[in-house]
């Protein structure tokens, strides 16, 4: 839902009596929570505001915030809590765990399906449909996601573990995260209770398999590695891998991170395996060791047994993984990776790497579809709608206020009326008789003509009525909006002393995520961006800042997406050479 940049049509500070109704709201939806817990949330003296906000796929929101962060949001009649909430209170409703790699998925738009849930050891408690719940990850107790349940347990029961288990409506990074003060996610502990009985790692792999952002096929045979449901379970029919598990010991938190450590190092190794050597030990950490760590995890070397980088490194060295040198004092560089070392050729076969390399071609196949999707391009449909100046024309023949036509529809509707009512001219058949009708809804008062050509009968027509326009971004529902369609602007601004910067304004009208183009931008033009805040009337917008002039690298980037010409304003000489 918040997948794409809001608007704020209203923010403004909530009063003592507001914050009365707004906790029976929330008493009523949460009979549950404690009175203590309900002042907390909402409390009497502590800064908090209403936000009302329509979202890009023009659905009203109410937003409540504490000191800045949102907190609830009330969609259709329903009131939920926010990831920021959820973090302070992670009790608060119900909760299902998935894989820490499904995170991405979530965040790209996608409901949490049943392969991506991992079952709790004691079987599913009670739930019903259109329940609220959380999401959260294996090993953290901390929410990442918030939406409705779209089945109960006795579904699942009867129907058995596929499709669509939760719709979702906030993730962590969407633009409503990013509307408070965009805090990671925290480590919580899990609650005993939900414990996993996932008995073997190579489920990760199964279930990611089965993750579909649509729907889950059925099969008429059951795969050979299965996530145990809490049924088989509870029978006692559990593999001997399962057994082995649960007896197993859990590992330290310093066990754990070792290990994360180890597993993201080599999985890093496999990544540079085209990078240029010799490379600084920082350009490696930063580049290829934390962006193997999987979303919702942290690597933190001093929470591990090496507690320093340099100590991890020299073990690594000694396994004969890599090699190392001092070309400057205290800097340090990675000089050789030796891909064949057995280390690396065990690791290939653990789930943590097949896993990797599992994610890693879902992005490639996400990429390839986003690609596709911008080969298609925004089709923008100019449209109009009946107004009051015009309704007693579109009466007569049954078409009501506010419905939206195309300019060949009303040239249809006008010849018909004109046929009918036997207007047109018999000396000369270009022109069309005006009768009174048609003279109130074209002219204003005081203003007659006798005639008018076919065209300026059209001309008058559409002129009277309301501007819309109807955008079709591929893969997505076609939305009408209101007013004629603003151009993206491509200008060029002074900065402090001699610097420029290129705006990009209203990308978002065209369906475009300013943040991909942004890092898209970033990488083009080797230069850093940023979303920059522009003011427009009562509510906020955003446009995409590069350093430098970068109309070109723009132009590029809008050609990828099949932008029409006519709706970008500011490229119009970029290929055009400069005058000596």
């Amino acid at each position: 839902m918040f997948k794409k940049p809001f608007k704020v049509k209203t923010n403004t500070a909530i009063r003592g009596s507001e914050r009365r109704k707004i906790r029976e709201t929330i008493s009523k939806t949460f009979p549950e929570i404690p009175k203590e817990t309900l002042t907390s949330l909402i409390p009497n003296k502590e800064e908090m505001s209403v936000m009302k906000i329509l979202t890009y796929s023009e659905r009203n929101v109410t937003c409540y915030c504490l000191k800045k962060n949102p907190i609830f949001f009330e969609v259709e009649g329903c009131i939920l809590p926010t990831v920021y909430t959820l973090w302070q209170h992670p009790n608060l409703i119900l909760s299902f765990r998935t894989f820490p790699n499904v995170l991405n998925n979530l965040q790209g738009g996608a409901d949490l399906m049943f392969p991506g849930i991992i079952p709790p050891a004691t079987g599913f408690g009670d739930f019903h449909k259109d329940q609220i719940a959380a999401v959260t990850l294996l090993g953290n107790g901390a929410a990442v996601a918030v939406g409705i349940t779209t089945c109960s347990k006795r579904d699942i029961e009867t129907g058995g573990p596929q499709g669509k288990k939760l719709t979702i409506y906030h993730c962590v990074k969407d633009h409503l995260w990013a509307a408070g003060d965009k805090s990671t996610i925290p480590i919580i502990e899990e609650n005993s209770v939900q414990i996993s009985s996932l008995t073997d790692q190579s489920d990760f792999a199964t279930t990611l398999e089965n993750l579909e952002d649509d729907n889950v096929e059925e099969k008429d045979e059951p795969n050979e590695t299965e996530i145990l449901s809490p049924e088989t379970i509870n029978e006692g029919d559990k593999t001997e891998a399962a057994c082995e598990e649960e007896d197993e010991p859990r590992l330290s938190p310093q066990e754990e991170m070792d290990q994360l450590l180890n597993n993201c190092f080599c999985q890093a190794v496999i990544n540079s395996k085209k990078a240029e050597l010799p490379m600084l030990v920082t350009k490696f950490a930063s580049q290829y060791l934390h962006p193997a760590c999987p979303e919702g995890q942290r690597i933190d070397v001093k929470k591990s047994s090496y507690k320093k980088m340099s100590k991890f490194l020299s073990e690594m060295v000694s396994r004969g993984i890599i090699e190392m040198k001092e070309f400057q004092k205290g800097v340090e560089s990675i000089t050789k990776i030796n891909q064949e070392n057995e280390t690396l050729r065990e690791f290939k076969q653990s789930d943590f790497a097949k896993l990797a390399k599992e994610m890693k071609e879902l992005h490639l196949q996400e990429k390839k579809d986003e690609e596709t999707k911008n080969k298609q391009g925004v089709e923008i449909r100019e449209l109009f709608s009946v107004s009051g100046k015009t309704i007693p024309f579109f009466k007569e023949i049954g078409i009501s206020k506010g419905c939206v036509l195309a300019s060949p529809d009303i040239r249809k509707l006008l010849m018909e009326y004109v046929k009918k009512k036997e207007l047109i001219d018999p000396n000369n058949k270009k022109f069309v008789r005006l009768d009174p009708l048609l003279t109130d809804v074209l002219f204003k008062k005081g203003e007659h003509q006798e005639k008018l050509t076919w065209d300026k009968l059209m001309s008058h027509m559409v002129e009277n009525m309301n501007p819309c326009c109807e955008i079709a971004i591929p893969g997505e529902k076609p939305i009408i909006r209101k007013g004629k369609m603003e151009c993206i602007e491509v200008t060029t601004e002074k900065r402090m002393g001699n610097k420029k910067v290129t705006l990009v304004k209203n990308l978002d009208q065209y369906g475009i995520d300013l943040k991909d183009f942004a890092q898209e931008l970033q990488q083009m033009a080797a230069s850093s961006t940023a979303l920059h805040e522009i003011p427009v009337g009562k509510n906020d917008r955003f446009a995409v800042q590069v350093q430098g002039v970068q109309t070109k690298h723009v132009k590029t980037l809008l050609d990828r997406r099949n932008i029409p010409k006519k709706y970008i304003k500011g490229l119009d000489n970029i290929d055009g050479k400069k005058k000596r």
